[in-house]
């Protein structure tokens, strides 16, 4: 064996110290890259980028005889979707290697303190709701007869911050509410909200701090709460902090179409999905060859409202082969601003506000009337204005 005097031995001892310094600094500063990309990054920030865009009439069944069959060379209606995914390393690459991708906070998806699995059931729910307000609008328009019931408003998500987070819980089935002197019972998650707001504005001035009363149903026990409400409430994101969702919302009587379960989520196909299935009972091809992309959310009386993400939606109905988009009223000067960021030189968008507007410009499209109707000169709403100018 050979031995080495003690001097050299310090002398062979510094020198592995001064070899393996950089590399414990290098694999320290590649821990904290990791900790901040890897796993704080995705945690509070998405990258979304355009979906796809499914041919509609994959997510509808019709279920029954009155179905009019479509003619040789019929086109597509195309419904819009949003991809996001948490903002990984690999998704930051693609943030800066795509154009069409955006970085997000987490709070412009979720609101603040809802976890991954109710976020996700609250937004299924918004699809449910959806695909019948769809089936009940398509039905009452070609003159049959239903309407929408369900038994309530399940609660997914109550905000701490919400006025009434002491006394609602995940689970409840908000059944009815009351404020001031107007009362109603809650079939859709948006009937709270549109009831809510509307009763809210009509209190006098003069009148006293408002109080909410919630009539519930408990592990299958009604239960009343009264709250007060502040303003927060109202700027809340959702509405007084209550994520809600129809519980087994159905159409009575049943309107003959069914939708086969899928991982899209949210609102905004409601007016696709209300056109493919006035398709599907019309004689004809509502689209006559044409492949028509939308996005909208459907509303009662047939009213269209304003989507998220239109520019990611324009993108990805572009990239399907899509060559006319129907867009709503108040998302029209962003999705003007879009297809000409895009540089989509045949690319046409209508904008629409309501399900009879729609099909008028359907018909515009087709040659039945003048192309005057698809209001290109459509003055954007100010509020329009300013949230497009302070985006970009």
């Amino acid at each position: 064996m050979r031995r080495f005097p003690l001097a050299s031995g310090r002398r062979l001892a510094d020198a592995v110290r001064r070899r393996w310094r950089p590399l414990a600094a290098l694999l320290l500063v590649a821990a904290v890259v990791y900790t901040v990309f890897g796993v704080a990054i995705p945690v509070r920030y998405f990258t979304l980028f355009p979906g796809p865009a499914p041919d509609v009439a994959t997510l509808v069944v019709p279920d029954g005889p009155a179905v009019a069959p479509g003619g040789p060379g019929e086109g597509r209606f195309l419904l819009t979707t949003i991809e996001a995914a948490p903002a990984t390393p690999f998704e930051l690459w693609r943030l800066v290697t795509r154009p069409l991708v955006r970085l997000a906070p987490r709070s412009y998806l979720v609101p603040e303190g809802m976890d991954d699995e109710a976020y996700d059931q609250w937004s299924f729910a918004a699809m449910a709701e959806s695909q019948l307000a769809a089936a009940s609008e398509a039905w009452s328009y070609l003159g049959r007869e239903t309407r929408l019931v369900s038994d309530g408003a399940e609660v997914f998500f109550v905000s701490r911050s919400s006025s009434a987070a002491a006394q609602v819980k995940a689970g409840d089935v908000l059944v009815a509410w009351s404020l001031g002197e107007r009362a109603a019972a809650v079939v859709m998650s948006d009937d709270f909200e549109r009831g809510v707001l509307d009763a809210y504005a009509s209190l006098r001035p003069d009148a006293a701090p408002p109080e909410l009363t919630l009539r519930l149903s408990r592990d299958g026990r009604p239960v009343t709460v009264r709250v007060g409400m502040t303003a927060d409430d109202f700027y809340a994101w959702p509405l007084f902090g209550l994520a809600l969702g129809a519980a087994n919302l159905r159409t009575d009587p049943p309107v003959p179409v069914s939708f086969p379960e899928g991982d899209i989520g949210g609102p905004s196909g409601g007016l696709m999905l209300t056109l493919e299935i006035i398709d599907d009972f019309t004689p004809g091809d509502l689209t006559l060859g044409r492949v028509i992309a939308g996005s909208g959310t459907i509303g009662p009386g047939g009213e269209v409202g304003p989507v998220g993400g239109i520019d990611l939606k324009i993108a990805g109905a572009a990239a399907a082969g899509a060559s006319f988009f129907l867009v709503p009223d108040e998302d029209y000067e962003e999705a003007r601003l879009a297809v000409a960021d895009q540089r989509l030189v045949e690319f046409r968008l209508v904008a629409v506000g309501t399900l009879e507007e729609a099909l008028a410009a359907l018909a515009s499209l087709t040659g039945k009337n003048g192309p005057d109707y698809n209001r290109a000169d459509l003055p954007p709403a100010l509020e329009q204005v300013l949230w497009v100018a302070f985006k970009r």
